[in-house]
C-alpha cells in the first residue's frame, strides 16, 4: 500500500468480501430510499450525492452502530496509517449516485475550491492539510478520473481553465493528464480531495464515501458533531481515536 504520498491515491481491488459489503449495503439502501423521498426536488435539479448518513433519523441506533463499526474497523485503519502521518479524524460519510438526467455533465474540481479560500490560500493549503475519500462501490461502475500528484501540486494552466470555466473551457472538458480508475464491488479507492478529479457517471453507480481529515483546527471547523457516534455507540467501536473531537 505504498504510493499515496507521491500519487495522491491508492486503488485496492477486492478489498472487502461479499459478506462485508452485504452488511452495509442494506443500511445504505435504506438511507438512500428515505433521502430520495425527502429530497426529490434536489434530485430533479441534478444533485448526485447525499451526506451525513450517521446523523439524523433515517437510520436507527443499531444501523448506525454497524456503519460506525465498518468505518472504524482495523482493516481500514491499516490504510489510514499508510495515508496519514498522524491519526486523522472522521469527517463525514457520503453516497454517490447517478444524476437523474443521463445527459448531465460531470465536472473537474478540487474539493478545496468550495471552501471560500482564495486561489493563493488553496495553493498553500494543499501542501499542509488533507481530506481523504475512501470510496467503496456497491456495484461495478465507471469510477473516478483523477490527475495523479495534484494533491500536492497546482494545476497546469489548461487544467485551471477547465476547472474554473475560463477562456471558453468548461469543467466537463477532457484533460490530457486524467487517469480513469474503474471500480467494482468490493474495491476501495483512497484519494485525496485536494487533487483534481471528477466522477464518471453511468452504470447506475452507488458508492459509499467515508471521509477522514487531518486533526487540525482548520479541518475541525468543517466537522458536524451530529455525524459522530453517541457515547453508547462509541463503547462498541474499535479505534475510537478517529472520533476524538
Amino acid at each position: 500500500m505504498t504510493g499515496y504520498e507521491e500519487q495522491g491515491y491508492l486503488y485496492l481491488e477486492n478489498f472487502f468480501s461479499e459478506a462485508e459489503i452485504v452488511t452495509i449495503e442494506k443500511i445504505l439502501n435504506k438511507f438512500h430510499e428515505k433521502w430520495l423521498k425527502d429530497n426529490a426536488s434536489y434530485y430533479e435539479k441534478g444533485l448526485l450525492n447525499s451526506h451525513g448518513l450517521t446523523s439524523g433519523n433515517y437510520l436507527n441506533e443499531e444501523e448506525k452502530t454497524v456503519l460506525f463499526q465498518f468505518i472504524s474497523q482495523d482493516k481500514l485503519q491499516e490504510i489510514i496509517r499508510t495515508v496519514f502521518s498522524e491519526t486523522p479524524i472522521f469527517l463525514n460519510t457520503q453516497l454517490f449516485f447517478d444524476p437523474k438526467n443521463s445527459e448531465q455533465k460531470n465536472y473537474w474540481h478540487r474539493d478545496i475550491q468550495y471552501t471560500g479560500m482564495s486561489v493563493e490560500e488553496q495553493k498553500i493549503a494543499i501542501c499542509n492539510q488533507d481530506v481523504v475519500h475512501f470510496r467503496i462501490p456497491m456495484r461495478k461502475e465507471s469510477g473516478i478520473e483523477l490527475i495523479p500528484k495534484t494533491h500536492r501540486e497546482w494545476d497546469l494552466s489548461e487544467e485551471f481553465e477547465v476547472r474554473n470555466s475560463l477562456n471558453g473551457a468548461v469543467p466537463s472538458d477532457g484533460l490530457q493528464r486524467g487517469k480513469v480508475i474503474e471500480l467494482d464491488r468490493g474495491d476501495v479507492l483512497v484519494f485525496s480531495a485536494n487533487m483534481i478529479h471528477r466522477g464518471i457517471y453511468g452504470q447506475n453507480r452507488f458508492s459509499l464515501d467515508v471521509l477522514f481529515c487531518d486533526n487540525i483546527p482548520q479541518m475541525r471547523n468543517f466537522i458536524d458533531s451530529n455525524n459522530y457516534p453517541s457515547k453508547e455507540i462509541l463503547e462498541n467501536l474499535d479505534n475510537t481515536e478517529l472520533f476524538g473531537l
